[in-house]
């Protein structure tokens, strides 16, 4: 009998749930029929926490289990990632750069049509963030990442100042500093290179990790292999805080533990609230939860020690976030009504947090990118030369020769990194419940119902209508041309450079960075159609940060350097000498390691915050200049 009563339950509430989705799905149709937008359905809700964390395992049964008949697009479209992966396809298929994906629980909208982002973006009233989504990122307190309306303003008024163009030397400065750090990390103490460096990403996330600390955290990083260097201390003079590899009193793990821990495993921060992630009893768990702790304590310390500072009428100049913030906020005069310390901490998180992770992706691409383009790298390598014409590196400028390097070889190297491998494959917005908002198409009118998630696509950097093929291509290549590798697209003359159009703000003290987001010189996209650092209002407000960054660190590599895949494993360095130089058999061993390159990034790459290789790596190595050994034309 008791088996009996159990059993019971378990049909009514299975069958309850399975009729209240049905009833929700048929709900949600039908909002998504009245639009005038083609729609796909699909069982469930693709950016659940459920599937997000397990589609790896449902997907590949999916396909082998059902029958051909039944699979399709929608299918397709239940990986998180398909933006990247399938790229524009899925448009194409449907026939329209704006559709919808219908499931019981949520209508998404994905958009690839720069007259439709180009609307949401600007109406940023109409198409709020969905804030839900970023509630984690309140670690520290709230930030301009996770507020919106009128909170939103107040965080990015107090955060702009720190990032005008005025502040840029100092970043192109530091990038500098790094940079060459970075490279006696890859290529030996005598400089000489060529070894192998089995997972690059590494040494890109800290070099960004590192330059944004010390040009916007005043925190001078030493890198581990430059530990006791009388010139690393020397560039420490001045700084508010000086870290290496002890671990200073009060404190359990050292700085540079601390935030690696912290940023490279945020997404257990997304799991468990960070209170309750000291007591799980999974070790990583515990670490990431001490991480979250010792940051935040380090942080303390140097707000404390920026508001003596501030208080006390210090003024170092430069771009230094925590000053910037400190003295905007109003809570050394006590003018501040609003904000609190934890709004200036949960601020400087946020911009530690995205300041990082795009520039190290870029730099980890673009290598690998240029590794497997011997004629884009040998163009940049002279391009670079052309600009610095064989100065030291103590000798760049960054008023001088930022802006040439962000109008050439660099820059168009950097764009289309981003264009291919951009850092958030869906950029959300929203539609309010009750609130269905219209969007012209093509002389069309539509309406996307209330309640949506609507994601601008990085679909869109692939579709063939903005990202055109060159005038000579072949049919074949043509078609293939916008999933390509091909910086030269931004060398293009300027005869399309009225197509951009930028926004005038109503607050110039919104927008942050000065400039826009590539360089009059170069091929300008029509608006809407490239957003690798979002697009209108609630734009990126590091993008010149991260670009100047980029910039420096691609001409101090290259302009000594060039950068071979590691072919380890299809032969010996022996092996390779012994091959004759430019041959049929250097050809076909670096053919292996393109394919293998090629493979992974087209699916090995996953998003937990930004887009990066998961599980797997790409070596590379880095040879001087002169000395490559598979550079082939």
């Amino acid at each position: 009998m008791p088996y009996t009563l159990i059993l019971t339950a378990l049909a009514v509430i299975v069958l309850y749930h399975f009729g209240s989705n049905y009833q929700r799905l048929s709900r949600n149709i039908a909002l998504a029929k009245s639009s005038g937008l083609p729609y796909v359905v699909v069982p469930w809700n693709v950016f659940s926490i459920f599937w997000l964390s397990s589609h790896a395992l449902w997907t590949p049964l999916l396909k082998k289990f059902l029958p051909t008949s039944l699979q399709g697009l929608w299918l397709e479209l239940l990986h998180p990632e398909w933006g990247y992966r399938s790229g524009h396809k899925p448009f194409a298929q449907i026939g329209k750069d704006v559709f919808l994906v219908v499931s019981p629980t949520r209508i998404h909208g994905f958009v690839a049509d720069a007259e439709a982002v180009t609307q949401i973006t600007t109406r940023r009233n109409d198409f709020p963030k969905p804030l839900e989504m970023y509630g984690a990122l309140d670690i520290y307190g709230k930030n301009l990442v996770s507020t919106e309306g009128a909170d939103w303003r107040m965080h990015r008024k107090l955060a702009a100042p720190s990032f005008g163009e005025k502040n840029n030397e100092l970043v192109f400065t530091e990038s500098l500093h790094h940079a060459q750090s970075l490279l006696r990390l890859w290529t030996g103490p005598d400089g000489h290179g060529n070894q192998t460096v089995i997972d690059p990403s590494a040494g890109a996330m800290n070099f960004a990790l590192f330059v944004i600390s010390s040009a916007g955290f005043d925190v001078r990083v030493v890198w581990p292999h430059e530990e006791g260097d009388q010139a690393s201390q020397r560039k420490s003079e001045g700084t508010s805080m000086f870290v290496g590899s002890e671990v200073p009193a009060g404190h359990q793990m050292t700085y540079r533990e601390a935030l690696s821990e912290l940023l490279h495993n945020i997404m257990w921060t997304q799991v468990l609230p960070p209170k309750y992630l000291p007591k799980s009893p999974v070790k990583v768990h515990r670490t990431v939860g001490k991480a979250v702790v010792e940051w935040g304590k380090y942080m303390d310390e140097l707000y404390e020690l920026k508001k003596s500072q501030v208080a006390s009428g210090q003024n170092k100049g430069g771009m230094d976030l925590f000053d910037a913030l400190i003295r905007g906020s109003g809570i050394i005069d006590g003018k501040s009504t609003h904000l609190q310390k934890s709004d200036l901490l949960g601020n400087a998180f946020v911009l530690m947090l995205a300041g990082h992770e795009t520039t190290a992706n870029t730099l980890h691409f673009s290598m690998i990118f240029l590794a497997m383009n011997w004629g884009s790298q040998k163009r940049l390598q002279e391009d670079i030369d052309k600009i610095l014409e064989g100065r030291p590196i103590s000798e760049w400028k960054y008023e001088e020769h930022f802006p040439k390097l962000f109008g050439g070889m660099a820059a168009a190297v950097m764009n289309e990194t981003l264009r291919l491998l951009q850092p958030v494959v869906n950029i959300p917005k929203s539609t309010a419940p009750g609130r269905p908002q219209q969007l012209n198409l093509d002389g069309q009118q539509y309406m996307i119902p209330g309640s949506s998630h609507i994601f601008l696509s990085a679909a869109i950097h692939r579709n063939p209508k903005y990202w055109p093929a060159p005038a000579n291509a072949s049919k074949s290549h043509a078609a293939r041309d916008p999933d390509q590798f091909r910086p030269e697209r931004w060398l293009a003359d300027a005869n399309s450079a009225d197509q951009f159009v930028d926004i005038n703000y109503d607050d110039e003290e919104l927008r942050g960075p000065s400039g826009e987001d590539t360089s009059a010189q170069l091929f300008k996209p029509i608006k809407g159609s490239y957003i690798p650092f979002s697009d209108g209002f609630r734009s990126c407000i590091g993008r010149r940060f991260a670009q100047v960054e980029i910039l420096a660190v691609l001409a101090v590599i290259f302009s000594q350097y060039s950068v071979e895949l590691a072919v380890d494993d299809y032969a010996t360095d022996g092996e390779v000498e012994r091959m004759p130089v430019g041959g049929k058999e250097r050809r076909e061993v670096y053919k292996k390691a393109v394919d293998r390159a090629d493979n992974l990034l087209k699916t090995k790459a996953a998003s937990i915050i930004t887009l990066q290789l998961r599980g797997v790596s790409i070596p590379v190595r880095l040879v001087r200049r002169g000395e490559e050994r598979f550079a082939f034309d």
